[in-house]
C-alpha cells in the first residue's frame, strides 16, 4: 500500500511588531531596513546589492524595473507595491506576505520561498524558474504565463487562481494543491504530478495531459 499523502500546509506568519519606525534609508547598496513602517516610497529601476529587509511593513511603495542582487525579505508585509519587471538574483523570502501586489514580469530565479503568501496579487508573465518553494499559498492572483519551470513546490496552494500558459515544465510537487484554478493552456504540466486537485479542476486538465502522454482524439470514422 502508498504511503499516505502529505497535506498542505498554510505559510507561517510574519513576525512584524506593532511599533515601528516610520520611513526608510537611502536605498543602496547594503542597505538594511529593520523594523520601519515605510509608506510611498518611489524608487524605480534602482540597482543594489545587499539589501536586506526585516521585520518591517511596506505600503504603495514603487521599485518596478529594480536590478537587485542578494536580497534577503525576511518577517515583512507588502501592500500595494509595484515590483512589476525586477529582476532579482540570489536571497530569498521568509515569512511574507504579499497583499494586493504587482508582480507582472518579475523574475526571481532559483529563490528560496519559505512561509510566503500571496492574496490579490498580479504575478503574470513572472519568473520563479528553479525556486524552492515551501509553505507558499497563491489566493486570488493573476499568474498567466507564470515560469516554475524546474521549481520544487513543497506544501503549495494555488486558490481562484488564473493559471493560464503557466509553465510546470521539470517541477516537482509535494503537498501542492490547485483550487478553482483556470488552468487553460496549462505547459509542462506533467511537472504537477503528485498534486492534488478538485475533481471538476482535474477534468479540466484532460486535454493538457494527453497532450503531454502524446495521446490523440479518435475521429468519428476511426471509432
Amino acid at each position: 500500500m502508498p504511503p499516505p499523502a502529505t497535506r498542505f500546509r498554510a505559510p507561517l506568519s510574519p513576525r512584524v511588531g506593532e511599533e515601528l519606525e516610520p520611513g526608510a534609508p537611502a536605498l543602496g547598496d547594503g542597505v538594511r531596513i529593520h523594523e520601519r513602517d515605510v509608506a510611498g516610497l518611489a524608487a524605480p529601476g534602482l540597482a543594489a546589492r545587499g539589501l536586506d529587509l526585516r521585520a518591517s511593513r511596506l505600503a504603495a511603495c514603487d521599485l518596478s524595473g529594480a536590478r537587485l542582487h542578494f536580497v534577503m525579505v525576511q518577517d515583512c508585509e507588502l501592500d500595494r507595491c509595484d515590483l512589476a519587471n525586477v529582476v532579482v538574483h540570489d536571497g530569498g523570502l521568509r515569512r511574507v506576505r504579499f497583499t494586493d501586489c504587482r508582480l507582472t514580469g518579475m523574475a526571481w530565479p532559483e529563490c528560496d520561498l519559505e512561509d510566503v503568501a500571496f492574496r490579490g496579487c498580479r504575478f503574470d508573465v513572472a519568473g520563479l524558474r528553479f525556486s524552492r518553494l515551501q509553505r507558499v499559498s497563491f489566493e486570488d492572483c493573476v499568474l498567466r504565463e507564470a515560469d516554475f519551470q524546474g521549481a520544487v513546490l513543497g506544501s503549495v496552494r494555488f486558490e481562484r487562481c488564473d493559471l493560464t500558459g503557466a509553465t510546470f515544465g521539470g517541477a516537482r510537487c509535494a503537498a501542492t494543491e490547485l483550487h478553482s484554478c483556470e488552468l487553460e493552456g496549462l505547459i509542462g504540466v506533467e511537472g504537477l504530478r503528485g498534486a492534488a486537485l478538485p475533481w471538476p479542476d482535474l477534468v479540466g486538465l484532460t486535454g493538457a495531459m494527453a497532450t503531454a502522454l502524446g495521446l490523440r482524439v479518435l475521429g468519428d470514422d476511426e471509432a
